[in-house]
């Protein structure tokens, strides 16, 4: 069943289409009740879709997950560096990335944190993804804050492995607040807070 708006497109264009639609069907699904208890079904019901789509497209609904992981989380959460930036600018970009993504797709946000909870109980097959996301993540803190003591932007006391830690923990438990407490979190005001807060915290004394 063609969904609207799709006659006249290319075959290649149509599965560009459709992989999109089921993706934003699955991140709203996700955000309002959860992976564990999304069907296949209902993702190409909400794309506009017959009920089999996600069976034809991807085989399961876990394929699914992986794709949406690849396109959408790690560009969100994994973002290179400008090759000039020194440290301190390199770690405030990243707050500022996930703050301009959460305040543009905040559903998305949702899912990814509501993943978070599923991840250590019923969706255990995202378990090892977030594990590698984390240690990604850390390592290339922990590789901007050194830079930024070596090029000066940073003050050269800090405990590099603690704020790494910290910014990590926080981070986290700022998302899950946001998730569980959404009328009393707002999650990129906070975040801009957090970043301006530690700017001023890093930066080296003025001489």
């Amino acid at each position: 069943m063609p969904a609207k708006g799709s006659v006249g497109l290319t075959q290649a264009e149509r599965s560009v289409e459709s992989s999109q639609r089921l993706l934003a069907a699955a991140i709203a699904l996700i955000a309002e009740k959860g992976f564990e208890k999304t069907t296949a079904a209902e993702i190409g019901e909400r794309a506009g879709y017959s009920r089999a789509m996600v069976r034809a497209r991807y085989g399961t609904k876990e394929a699914l997950l992986e794709s949406l992981v690849r396109t959408e989380y790690e560009p969100m959460f994994l973002v290179a560096p400008a090759p000039a930036a020194h440290g301190l600018a390199t770690i405030l970009g990243q707050f500022d990335h996930l703050a301009a993504q959460a305040a543009e797709k905040p559903e998305l946000l949702t899912a990814f944190f509501t993943l978070c909870f599923e991840a250590i109980g019923p969706v255990r097959m995202l378990s090892p993804w977030l594990r590698a996301w984390l240690a990604r993540y850390r390592a290339a803190t922990n590789t901007a804050f050194q830079r930024g003591q070596k090029d000066g932007s940073i003050r050269a006391d800090l405990d590099v492995e603690l704020e790494t830690r910290k910014i990590i923990t926080y981070g986290l438990g700022l998302g899950f607040r946001w998730t569980l407490e959404p009328e009393l979190v707002d999650f990129v005001a906070e975040l801009r807070q957090w970043r301006d807060s530690l700017e001023v915290e890093y930066a080296p004394p003025h001489t």
